[in-house]
């Protein structure tokens, strides 16, 4: 007797484990489905529609909506061909205004050292001269600088040493000589 009473007990309880395992494989069949996980949905779905008593039931989407919307698909696609390509052509007009400009700054840049390289040349040979006058006597430097314009004198005279430049600057004729402290005045009161 107590045997068929732990059956009895034993009964329900395997029923409602059976129950609930059941509900459990349902609900995650139920979850595979309606995430398409494997594209199970869509199987299910073809193999329903084949059933005749589903086919009313089961929509499946017609040939032209499809073909509708491989159109609206291939139409974005163009639209997405076109806006690439437009921004290529962009890009390839700003490649080739950089590869201008850089070509500009380089031939500005070769001019720059060209003249730098002439200034420094021009520097040297004013040097040159400078120190030919310096080394001469101060009366026969300022003869022959009578002779020059007085931009001239004060270049030669601005890379001479100050006592050198002062013999001869006092040495140059009085008009001369006004002149050019004058400019040198200027010169050195002008704000760069």
């Amino acid at each position: 007797m107590q045997n068929e009473e732990t059956q009895v007990k034993k009964r329900p309880k395997t029923r409602l484990i059976f129950l609930i395992l059941l509900l459990v494989i349902i609900g995650g069949m139920a979850a595979i489905i309606y995430f398409n996980i494997v594209g199970s949905q869509t199987y299910l779905t073809k193999q329903l529609s084949k059933v005749p008593i589903f086919k009313g039931l089961i929509s499946q989407p017609s040939v032209q909506d499809k073909n509708a919307e491989i159109a609206k698909l291939t139409n974005k696609l163009k639209s997405k061909e076109q806006q690439i390509a437009d921004y290529e052509a962009k890009l390839k007009e700003k490649d080739d205004q950089i590869n201008a400009l850089k070509a500009e700054l380089e031939k500005i840049q070769n001019e720059s050292s060209t003249l730098k390289q002439q200034l420094e040349n021009k520097q040297a040979s004013l040097k040159d001269i400078a120190t030919y006058y310096q080394n001469m006597d101060p009366q026969n430097a300022a003869q022959i600088l009578n002779n020059m314009s007085d931009e001239d004198v004060i270049k030669i005279l601005s890379y001479m040493n100050k006592d050198s430049a002062s013999k001869i600057l006092e040495s140059l004729k009085a008009d001369k000589a006004a002149r050019i402290t004058n400019i040198l005045l200027k010169n050195a009161t002008m704000i760069p």
